[in-house]
């Protein structure tokens, strides 16, 4: 049976991308299990590569994955880094039989900041006003608001950069940020959320400026009147109360963001006044931003778009309509079917395909767009406070 180069080289990428997902939680069971994986995948690919450049990549690729291997074996996770900036110390000591930490503490304040998101000039202003301004300019902040206390529910179509912004808004302030990925809750800690969401809160009350963020919310706060069951009713009751106390004391910065898709599914309770009561819609990129994805993909892979019939500007106009991910991914699927042209047609070493108009089409065309007008209509809808 022939090499299935493509479908090897996408299984190589996933294994690749899990593993530093979660080392980077230092989840070293899993962490390992993928690095296994992607070391068997990189020896099968360097092995069996068409072309001289990917066989020196893909080895090149498995010896360093043989080297991290080598320093977990050791004990070492070479994903966790030390912290660069200590934003804030923290408030009190550790208490007798509480947890040093919950883990979901980032250990390094994020690099990017607002600057790094593209379009959203909107949304921008609205964390501009309701997050930075105590810490930027809090003369003219306090003149108006009493506390820092910025509780925030960003809602919109998936992979239109929610989680990226709530990023920026951490590199921005310099604080201590938590990235609470919901359903992994419910998942890996049945019977056990409600503690582990306390713990969350009670780690962050050691800090004086913390960013709370947390992603797909409405799985975790979905209307008391939905069919959810009991132990999720007692989740969103455990969230409702511990955000209550979680409050600012003097001119310390505490941030609430959570994310959904599904905003029309969160509880009453959970956007009513005091609790994630700023809502800020996170749209499909305009122009300028699908601009902004198509030249950093281009000067990302000059030797694959550089001198093509597929120009940036026929780009950014085919995929109006499509998220920031989306985008990413369509251009990805184009380079592979150009990638595929190569191999079949068996180019002799140094020589390869520029990605075509005609490649570019081709994955457009197969990819599932999952945001539909019915989709935005009901979006718009929320943010005029129609009910749907």
């Amino acid at each position: 049976m022939a090499f299935d180069y493509p479908s090897k080289l996408r299984a190589y990428e996933a294994a690749l991308q899990r593993t530093k997902d979660a080392l980077r939680e230092d989840d070293r069971d899993n962490g390992t299990l993928f690095l296994d994986k992607a070391v068997s995948l990189s020896a099968e690919l360097a092995a069996n590569a068409a072309i001289a450049e990917f066989q020196v990549r893909f080895k090149k690729e498995h010896d360093q994955l043989l080297k991290i291997r080598g320093l977990l074996e050791k004990g070492e996770n070479p994903f966790l880094k030390t912290k660069t900036v200590t934003p804030s110390s923290p408030k009190s000591e550790q208490k007798d039989g509480e947890p040093a930490t919950t883990g979901f503490f980032k250990t390094e304040v994020p690099s990017v900041t607002l600057a790094d998101v593209a379009g959203l000039e909107d949304v921008k202003e609205q964390i501009r006003i309701n997050v930075l301004l105590p810490l930027q300019n809090p003369d003219l902040f306090y003149k108006y608001k009493s506390d820092a206390g910025a509780r925030i529910v960003m809602y919109g179509p998936p992979g239109c950069g929610k989680s990226f912004v709530a990023e920026a808004i951490a590199g921005e302030l310099k604080c201590h940020y938590a990235v609470i990925v919901v359903p992994d809750i419910l998942d890996k800690y049945v019977g056990e959320a409600p503690k582990r969401l306390k713990a969350i809160f009670e780690e962050a009350e050691r800090y004086d400026n913390v960013l709370l963020f947390f992603d797909e919310i409405d799985s975790m706060c979905a209307s008391r009147d939905s069919d959810e069951s009991t132990h999720t009713k007692d989740i969103l009751n455990t969230f409702l109360t511990c955000m209550s106390g979680f409050k600012p004391k003097g001119k310390a910065l505490k941030v609430i963001i959570g994310a959904t898709n599904r905003p029309w599914a969160l509880d009453a309770a959970l956007v009513r006044g005091q609790r994630l009561d700023t809502a800020i819609y996170v749209r499909l990129p305009d122009e300028k931003a699908r601009a902004f994805f198509v030249d950093k993909e281009f000067a990302k892979f000059p030797d694959a778009f550089e001198g093509s019939d597929l120009t940036k500007e026929y780009v950014i106009q085919a995929t109006e309509g499509w998220s920031g991910a989306d985008i990413k991914t369509i251009l990805d699927q184009a380079k592979t079917r150009t990638l595929n042209r190569v191999i079949r047609d068996q180019l002799p070493p140094g020589q390869f395909y520029k990605v075509s108009k005609d490649d570019f089409d081709a994955a457009l065309a197969a990819h599932h767009n999952v945001v539909n007008p019915e989709m935005l209509l009901r979006y718009e809808a929320f943010e005029k406070g129609v009910g749907l």
